[in-house]
């Protein structure tokens, strides 16, 4: 064997095993990408079905919070496709209405100011009521996202029944 055989066989294994790392690289990358993918669908496909997954499609002991034989899913009926995801919420007794502003009292005691917008959904029952007809010593549940000024902004307010504290 001469020396150019020689080197070029040094050659060919160096090319070799330069090719054999590339290809295990790019094999590693790929399942990195797809383990990467199935993560992110099954993320986007929870997300897709957060009530389903956090509300459920059966009523619990008489019906949860809906009174006798309605389930969550039912007091959801009328608020799909409004986007209150990621809400921010906060319960309490109404102790004044003026403008655009409840100040309710939460069960520590706390005072808590929540801003009300014409985008701003408050039902009572299945009825859509405005800020006006909202009396003092209500209990409601405020759904909406934390604002720079210490306020909630109300995306969706709902008056609770006051003598057996279930929705209306």
């Amino acid at each position: 064997m001469n020396i150019q055989e020689t080197m070029k066989s040094k050659k060919f294994k160096i090319a070799t095993l330069a090719v054999g790392v590339f290809i295990i690289v790019l094999v590693s990358f790929a399942g990195g990408v797809a383990i990467g993918f199935h993560k992110a669908k099954f993320s986007y496909k929870f997300g897709e079905n957060y009530e389903r997954n956090f509300i459920g499609g059966h009523p619990g002991p008489m019906g949860m919070m809906g009174g006798p034989g309605q389930s969550p899913r039912d007091m959801m009926r009328g608020f799909e496709g409004r986007g209150f995801r990621n809400s921010h919420g906060i319960a309490g007794a109404i102790i004044s209405v003026a403008d655009n502003q409840i100040v309710i009292k939460d069960r520590d005691g706390q005072e808590n100011t929540i801003s009300v917008s014409d985008q701003t959904l408050i039902k009572r029952g299945q009825s859509t009521i405005s800020v006006n007809d909202l009396k003092n010593d209500e209990q409601i549940v405020v759904m909406g996202r934390p604002g720079d000024n210490g306020m909630v902004n109300a995306d969706l307010v709902r008056v609770f029944d006051k003598e057996n504290n279930n929705i209306q």
